[in-house]
C-alpha cells in the first residue's frame, strides 16, 4: 500500500493499495481506525512512475479537502 499523507499526524489520507488496483482511497481516522470515506477510479489506469502517481494522490487528497470545506460550510449557512 501507498499512502500520501501530508503530515505524520494528519487525521486524512489518500491510499492506493497496490498491484492491479485503479483506485484511490481517501480516508479519515476515527479513534485507532481509517475510514474510507471516498473512493476515485484512476480513469488513465495505473500511473507508470511514481511521481504521477504522487500527483494524482496529491490532486485527490486537496480536492477531498475541498469538498470537506465546502460541506462544512454549506451547512453553516
Amino acid at each position: 500500500m501507498i499512502i500520501y499523507q501530508p503530515h505524520i499526524d494528519s487525521t486524512s489520507r489518500v491510499s492506493w493499495r497496490g498491484g492491479e488496483s485503479t483506485q484511490l482511497h481517501y480516508e479519515e481516522l476515527s479513534g485507532t481506525q481509517w475510514r474510507a470515506v471516498d473512493v476515485r477510479t484512476l480513469g488513465g489506469g495505473i500511473p507508470t512512475g511514481m511521481s504521477d502517481m504522487h500527483a494524482k494522490m496529491v490532486d485527490y487528497y486537496h480536492h477531498c479537502q475541498d469538498m470537506e470545506l465546502e460541506r462544512c460550510m454549506a451547512m453553516a449557512d
